[in-house]
């Protein structure tokens, strides 16, 4: 994650593009689907997941989520010397509570340590990552293989993230993790992807999450576009699988900018044949920065607690309809906090929770037995549909700042839907009669977003929940007095 410095940076570049796409918002509907939803078998509680729930574990298990990110720095494991291997650099305690409430664990690797490297800086490019990968002189490798091998047998973890955010360069902002070239991140997930597989062969590998707008204010290809160029001059890149298994994503703040981001990582993936790779959401998330109780310093943007709330429902929903595999929110809780700084967590650092704790809970309550999921928009509504067994979920939200009314078709006047709140409260929904239009209809009101200091929309509108049986079923929309069918 960020500094505010990076994050206002981000900021600045999206509030660009949301201006352009305000501009060419008119009158009209389009419906675009569907992502496949992978190894779904019922309630599939490790589809969500939160960064750094060791830190409250009571309150991880409370919300339910089925994975966790922590980072394994090598550095701390490996301070002096390629001869040490200090496993209290992950504290167990942390493993042991995520094991009993059932958790995932999902390990970060990164932080070359100062020995490592002729440059010693610590998100330097290690020395020997040419070398084969039993060779001792290749320490990425070796250090790789002793981590995967101890912590897959004694805590049976499988999936590894090779660093973080190495787009961001030395010099763009105000810190960076990674001081290597693309090319230098391509041997080093190269010598992970070898060096795990060889001592566990259920590892799976994933690809760093990426900070993605500094190379669209750079000016540059995306990251993950230059890293399969790369790949490409490899001979053994297709028998090895491109070395990697996962793709990590990172977005923030703007409703549509999830969906975008996603957009381009699987149009990358499609450029080199790689439809069927897996996509994950480990960061996401809009900070709260006029929250009363932690109110941010001179905010470059200005985010509600309600618009946190309703991005983390409109991002998890987009997700699933974008065919993302797993979802995490940065983070659980606020850890380290300095009064009037930028703060995160689902849970603030006195152990009070945000309303957006209760709406992370209710979309792993509400989203999670979702198998099949479609997105259908207008330039001024959204809707997504989770089919579920025996049911669908439409999560509706307005785009713009105009409110929109949802109508979602029924079949006879004495059934009853289910209504839920984003807090999780559920009410009974029954149908009424539309003016004008034959059969019955659940009408849901959607608010229309708040915009920002220049008039852009950042977090679109607070969504709207119904669960209803069957099938997902036709809705239309009625916005400005105008009615549009959107699926």
């Amino acid at each position: 994650m960020a500094t505010q410095h990076t994050i206002s940076r981000r900021y600045g570049v999206l509030c660009a593009l949301i201006v352009i796409l305000a501009g060419s918002l008119a009158p009209g509907w389009l419906a675009v689907a569907q992502g496949p939803i992978h190894d779904v078998d019922g309630l599939d509680t490790a589809r969500f997941g939160v960064v750094e729930a060791y830190y409250r574990p009571d309150d991880a298990r409370d919300l339910g989520v089925g994975w966790d990110r922590i980072i394994f720095e090598w550095a701390q494991f490996q301070p002096h010397g390629s001869n040490e291997f200090d496993t209290s650099a992950v504290d167990e305690q942390w493993l042991v509570d995520a094991q009993h409430a059932g958790r995932e664990v999902v390990g970060l690797l990164k932080n070359t340590p100062m020995w490592a490297s002729d440059i010693k800086m610590l998100g330097a490019p290690p020395n020997g990552l040419d070398l084969p990968i039993d060779d001792p002189g290749n320490v990425w490798a070796a250090f790789v293989k002793r981590a995967v091998r101890y912590y897959s047998q004694n805590w049976d973890i499988h999936h590894w993230i090779i660093y973080n955010e190495p787009d961001i360069r030395p010099g763009e902002m105000g810190w960076y993790e990674f001081d290597g070239e693309v090319e230098d991140y391509f041997k080093m997930l190269r010598v992970a992807y070898l060096a795990a597989k060889s001592v566990d062969p259920d590892a799976v590998i994933h690809i760093a999450g990426m900070a993605w707008w500094v190379d669209v204010e750079a000016g540059r290809e995306p990251y993950l576009y230059r890293l399969l160029r790369t790949a490409m001059s490899d001979p053994d890149v297709h028998r090895n699988n491109f070395y990697f298994d996962v793709v990590m994503v990172h977005t923030y703040f703007g409703t549509q900018n999830t969906w975008d981001v996603l957009s381009a990582v699987k149009g990358i993936l499609a450029q080199f044949g790689l439809h069927e790779k897996l996509i994950w959401i480990d960061e996401t998330n809009a900070s709260p920065t006029l929250d009363p109780q932690t109110r941010m310093n001179n905010p470059h943007y200005e985010i509600t607690l309600d618009q946190q709330s309703a991005y983390i429902v409109q991002a998890a929903a987009l997700s699933l309809a974008a065919g993302v595999e797993r979802f995490a929110v940065y983070r659980l809780y606020d850890d380290h906090y300095v009064p009037g700084s930028e703060t995160w967590g689902l849970v603030r650092a006195d152990g009070s929770r945000r309303p957006a704790f209760d709406a992370y809970r209710t979309v792993i309550n509400t989203f999670s037995s979702t198998v099949d999921a479609r997105r259908y928009y207008s330039t001024r509504s959204a809707l997504v549909t989770l089919s579920q067994p025996g049911r669908t979920v439409y999560v509706m939200w307005a785009r713009w700042t105009d409110p929109v009314q949802f109508h979602v078709w029924a079949p006879r006047p004495d059934e009853i839907a289910t209504k839920v709140s984003l807090s999780g409260s559920a009410s009974e929904a029954v149908p009424d009669v539309v003016p004008g239009v034959s059969d019955w209809w659940y009408v849901l009101r959607a608010p229309g977003a708040k915009p920002d200091g220049d008039g852009a929309v950042m977090v679109e509108g607070t969504p709207v929940i119904l669960v209803a049986s069957g099938p997902p079923r036709p809705v239309w929309i009625t916005v400005g007095g105008v009615d549009w069918r959107l699926r």
